[in-house]
């Protein structure tokens, strides 16, 4: 089995954003478990309302959508929507967003998972 990436993506800079989305995309079609964990302001990214998207780059809908295929499991920081003054009803409705802590990712069934903070 191979082991899990994890990325938690904190940034709000699109290019970081989209390097994020890149090496995601790029583990999972190696099929390597992968992870998405949206905190802090990146995850305006996500939100129902595009205008405030920051997945502008003109491959980052279809980095996303190949992660969204390739199963990454996405997860939002429920403190950063806290945070942020947001609600899970204010995220995208096409993707399933898991709303969870920093528990589920530093737990230690995840001690053996590569965990990059971006």
């Amino acid at each position: 089995m191979k082991n899990k990436l994890i990325i938690i993506l904190f940034s709000e800079e699109k290019e970081k954003i989209n390097y994020a989305l890149g090496m995601l995309a790029t583990a999972a079609a190696l099929e390597r478990p992968t992870e998405l964990f949206l905190t802090g302001k990146s995850i305006f990214s996500f939100l129902n309302e595009s205008n405030n998207s920051i997945l502008n780059y003109s491959n980052s809908d279809e980095l996303f959508n190949t992660l969204i295929e390739l199963k990454t499991k996405i997860a939002v920081c429920s403190g950063a929507l806290a945070e942020n003054k947001l609600k899970e009803s204010d995220l995208r409705k096409d993707i399933n967003f898991n709303i969870s802590g920093l528990t589920s990712i530093l737990s230690p069934k995840n001690s053996r998972d590569q965990i990059i903070f971006i």
